[in-house]
């Protein structure tokens, strides 16, 4: 066994496949043995049964989604790709900087001065229990585990203070319906989506009198994130309310405030500038509207308070394409039974922090539903929702309306899944809808990318484009294309992966920097995924050129004739020799013949990589351009001229992937502007998809 375990194609293979079926193994023999030894199957009370039941399948469910985006190479780089190096990092007992930051960043950033957290370095000990075997996936296995124990937790709570198991079991499916959480299934792993789910575990602990795991995982959870401080007094308060004739138990909330508030000043006086300095600061406070600092933006909220109210509600970026984004929001949780809430109005208090610091900040994407930014949200507001069902008195009224809020919270989410019926619309629709026909058949070979992925050898410094380099996150030297650095490989896909670019841009950096640099080698071209190695010398072009100089001309002098000895369809007429880039002659347009030397490649197939070149001569550098094109499917046109040389001819370079439909593929220029135009030396390098 132990030389198949040393061998890591091997591992990676059978930890992917087995990884599933052992986490559902453990989820059926777990519930079987808890039955088992209690002598439960007959005598257990029906609503615990549906409760364990509701459990392995949503617990199943989140697993797969979680898991089977990663697999098929659905994660992006943020946030999954700083967690899994941070995790990798401290496990080996370093705060060292993390490079994948440089894509945007030029200073050297450890993820402790992105978010303040310690919630990675307590879970370490995971790392070198699982991560031998799961290894980028372990995260997420935590998380989903995270996730089901704020679920349980939430049964607890709502069980205990209804006297009903059955409106704990429908808290628990409402929690796992929210839209909340299934967006947070975009961004894959965070600390928001982890800490928030310490918030019901410690109001279980609370509420069973079990103090000291209780104040375990409040302190868990203030130092889990910067921002958990300003939550927890205001969860804190609801508590008192509760039992606000148990001085004993008023007591130990106001210790537990008392704590939070000190905690606030440690981490944003101490802990935060202790670890930043003026060329790293700390940079997600982001409230420009109401203060440069928590103290500022506190002062403003007292001393404005009206004005601070209508923000909740107001597009305070200027933009009016940001309206309607906060009220977005407001829908979708008031519909999705937020609106049980005004019958026991007490329980906003949960909720007036994370309002407050969604709203004014000053990011529109966080006042939206996207990503992980309802998580919290949707975290806590099963518990008194269906706290507040238990008013109904008839079982079959309240069991009702709870089954018709599951419902509400199902049908939003389903609606909000979609990006066009979102405001903003960003994300992957695959990623939350394991229903969809592509989540388990992406449009492309994964185990072959896997396989090209094992050629990299584990301590080789890495670009990765955003999709693959959560695989690759764990190692010293790792950047997010196109920051190549230091980089000795470059494993990326071949579509735009990586959201700041167009595809145009991204294509003309990846292939104009490197695909036809004879410093790098392609070492797997399986379209759309490309690993490529650098060389120390220059090696042979891998890629075939065709040339029309326009030099050369069919037999009847009909047609310009190209290096592979193919015609090009070009009028005659359009032949020059009163300029040339290069020669005797070059092709003239006019606005009476406007088009010219088009070349059909003929040879090509889908996924080669066409470099496509051509000298232009024009007094207007909007006038005349190259143009690649494939019926309807492709249609890449430039003007934009680039080494421009003494004579005043200017290089247009366009770079595009072969589509599936070529049929009508061809390269052609054109006089868009009506004035002539020469243009020469057109030029085509072709890396075949092999």
């Amino acid at each position: 066994m132990f030389k198949y375990l040393k061998n890591k194609k091997y591992v990676q293979k059978w930890a992917v496949y087995n990884m599933l079926y052992d986490e559902y193994n453990l989820y059926f023999r777990s519930i079987a043995s808890i039955m088992r030894l209690n002598g439960l199957m007959n005598s257990m009370p029906k609503h615990k049964l549906a409760f364990y039941i509701v459990m392995v399948l949503f617990g199943a469910l989140y697993c797969t989604m979680s898991v089977a985006n990663h697999y098929y190479l659905r994660s992006t780089t943020f946030d999954f790709g700083p967690y899994n190096y941070a995790f990798w990092d401290y496990a080996h007992f370093h705060v060292t900087p993390c490079p994948i930051y440089k894509v945007f960043n030029s200073n050297d950033i450890t993820f402790l001065q992105d978010h303040f957290s310690i919630t990675l370095m307590f879970l370490v000990p995971f790392y070198w229990l699982l991560n031998w075997l799961t290894g980028t996936y372990t995260l997420l296995l935590i998380q989903t585990a995270f996730i089901i124990w704020g679920a349980w937790a939430t049964y607890k709570v709502v069980s205990l203070k209804t006297g009903d198991g059955w409106l704990g079991v429908g808290a628990v499916v409402y929690y796992f319906l929210l839209q909340g959480r299934n967006s947070a299934l975009d961004e894959d792993c965070n600390i928001i989506i982890m800490c928030s789910c310490f918030v019901p575990v410690f109001i279980w602990y609370f509420e069973s009198k079990r103090f000291i795991a209780a104040t375990i995982v409040f302190v868990l959870a203030l130092f889990s994130r910067e921002d958990m401080p300003l939550w927890l007094p205001f969860v804190c308060l609801v508590l008192i309310i509760w039992h606000r004739k148990e001085r004993k138990l008023v007591y130990a909330c106001v210790g537990y405030i008392l704590a939070s508030i000190v905690s606030f000043v440690l981490i944003f006086k101490v802990f935060i500038p202790a670890i930043h300095s003026s060329a790293v600061e700390y940079n997600l406070f982001e409230y420009g509207a109401l203060g440069e600092d928590p103290y500022h933006a506190l002062l403003f909220i007292f001393r404005h308070p009206i004005d601070s109210f209508l923000m909740l509600f107001q597009n305070q970026s200027g933009d009016p394409v940001n309206d309607w984004i906060k009220m977005e929001f407001y829908l979708v949780y008031l519909i999705s039974g937020g609106f049980v809430l005004f019958f026991r109005p007490q329980y906003f208090i949960w909720f007036i922090p994370l309002i407050a610091q969604k709203m004014f900040n000053d990011q529109p994407i966080r006042w939206s539903t996207e990503s992980y930014y309802t998580v919290q949200v949707a975290t806590l507001l099963p518990i008194p929702v269906f706290i507040i069902l238990s008013i109904i008195r008839s079982r079959i009224g309240r069991y009702s309306v709870a089954l018709i809020l599951c419902g509400l919270a199902f049908f939003v989410t389903r609606y909000e899944s979609n990006p066009s019926y979102r405001k903003l619309g960003y994300g992957n629709p695959v990623k939350r809808n394991v229903f969809n026909k592509t989540f388990f058949n992406p449009p492309y070979n994964v185990k072959t990318i896997y396989n090209d992925l094992a050629l990299i050898p584990p301590d080789a410094s890495v670009s990765a484009s955003a999709s693959i380099l959560p695989h690759l996150a764990q190692r010293k030297g790792i950047y997010e294309f196109p920051d190549a650095a230091n980089a000795e490989y470059i494993a990326i896909f071949t579509f735009a992966d990586y959201f700041v670019m167009s595809q145009e841009q991204y294509s003309t950096l990846l292939y104009g920097t490197y695909l036809f640099n004879p410093h790098w080698q392609v070492i797997a071209n399986d379209f759309p995924f490309m690993l490529l190695k650098k060389v120390t010398d220059k090696k042979a072009p891998d890629y075939d050129s065709v040339l029309c100089n326009s030099e050369n001309m069919t037999p009847d002098h009909q047609h310009l004739l190209a290096s592979d000895n193919e015609p090009l369809n070009n009028d005659a007429a359009t032949w020059d020799s009163t300029k040339a880039h290069s020669g005797k002659h070059s092709v003239r347009l006019t606005k009476e013949m406007a088009y010219g030397m088009t070349l059909p490649l003929k040879n090509i197939k889908a996924g080669d990589i066409l470099c496509a070149s051509v000298w232009r001569y024009s007094e207007d550098p909007a006038n005349g351009m190259l143009i690649v094109s494939s019926g309807k499917s492709l249609y890449l046109p430039s003007a934009i001229g680039a080494n421009k040389d003494a004579a005043g001819w200017e290089q247009i370079t366009l770079y595009c992937t072969v589509p599936d439909d070529h049929k009508d593929f061809g390269i052609y220029i054109w006089d868009n502007g009506g004035k002539p135009v020469w243009f020469d030396d057109m030029e085509v390098k072709i890396y075949r998809n092999k």
